[in-house]
């Protein structure tokens, strides 16, 4: 028993056709791989005001909104007491605001530290990071590790700490 070709070739034309136009492509919108952007600005400012002081402020000179979290670029954030946080990036996220690149946090009281990246939780005002840090004071440095800065009971606390320090005579 032969199998002629001209039947298998209106066999596969016969599939060809049904497949042509039985299914009905669809369209779907592509997702960026960190999600949908919802709005960007350039030259980002947001700040709250208080009757009392300054109050806290955040700028950057660009800002992306997701559905979930913000994306900032070079951003300052600053508060009512003085401390101000400068980073290349950043991200908020539920309370949290994670920089990396460049990271320095500076006080009013002249105290510096830089690092690599740092975790800010906004709501219990606690700066930590699992990064080396460089603290300056008054011509003196100080190296550690994991740092952790409670500015509203202003105690720091880290590891791993070496020093040379510098004492200002006046």
């Amino acid at each position: 028993m032969a199998i002629r070709i001209e039947y298998l070739l209106m066999m596969v034309f016969a599939i060809l056709l049904v497949a042509v136009f039985g299914f009905k492509p669809t369209s779907k919108e592509a997702i960026e791989a960190k999600g949908q952007r919802e709005v960007e600005f350039k030259d980002f400012f947001a700040h709250t005001i208080k009757t009392d002081n300054s109050g806290r402020a955040i700028g950057a000179s660009k800002a992306v909104k997701y559905k979930h979290y913000i994306d900032f670029q070079d951003v300052n954030v600053s508060d009512e007491i003085g401390h101000r946080i400068f980073a290349k990036r950043a991200i908020y996220k539920d309370s949290m605001l994670y920089m990396s690149q460049r990271v320095k946090l500076s006080r009013s009281d002249g105290v510096a530290f830089h690092t690599k990246s740092l975790n800010y939780n906004i709501k219990d005002r606690v700066i930590t990071t699992n990064e080396p840090f460089l603290l300056e004071f008054n011509r003196s440095i100080i190296r550690g590790e994991r740092l952790k800065l409670a500015i509203n009971k202003d105690i720091i606390s880290a590891y791993n700490i070496e020093a040379s320090i510098d004492f200002v005579q006046k």
